[in-house]
């Protein structure tokens, strides 16, 4: 359980584009070690990607996750629908406007690792790791 959100100079449809860039996430999440994206239909996205919870550990998750956008909601779900590392795993982007043309970019994260993956270790990567990805897709909007 975790997230956090960061106020971007960028405009909410640039944000879109940054959170919906499915292919870039390993440039915003240094973590990701192995990505790859199959785009549906209607909003949907199946990603498949290994991450690196701890070097120093050699901890690892492998997990498939299905991406569901709700345009009109200004949201990105990303639900883990099956891999190793978490029993369950939610995470939500979303986009608030602000009426000086900046958007508030928000991100929430639901999840249960598996048992071999301490819970104090996982939570702290979130703190760590979640501003980071923030700052990054805040930087690659603004670029848009």
């Amino acid at each position: 359980p975790g997230g956090g959100g960061a106020a971007t100079a960028a405009p909410a449809a640039d944000v879109w584009r940054a959170v919906t860039s499915y292919e870039r996430f390993p440039d915003f999440i240094p973590s990701i070690i192995s990505h790859d994206v199959r785009r549906g239909g209607a909003g949907r996205a199946v990603i498949d990607q290994v991450s690196q919870l701890s070097r120093r550990l050699n901890m690892r998750s492998q997990m498939t996750l299905e991406a569901v956008e709700s345009p009109d909601a200004r949201s990105v779900t990303l639900r883990r629908v099956s891999g190793h590392g978490f029993l369950e795993f939610e995470g939500q982007y979303s986009l608030s406007p602000r009426p000086d043309g900046s958007t508030y970019l928000g991100y929430s994260v639901e999840l249960v690792p598996c048992p071999i993956f301490p819970l104090p270790l996982v939570e702290q990567k979130i703190r760590k790791e979640v501003p980071k990805m923030l700052a990054a897709m805040s930087r690659y909007a603004r670029r848009l």
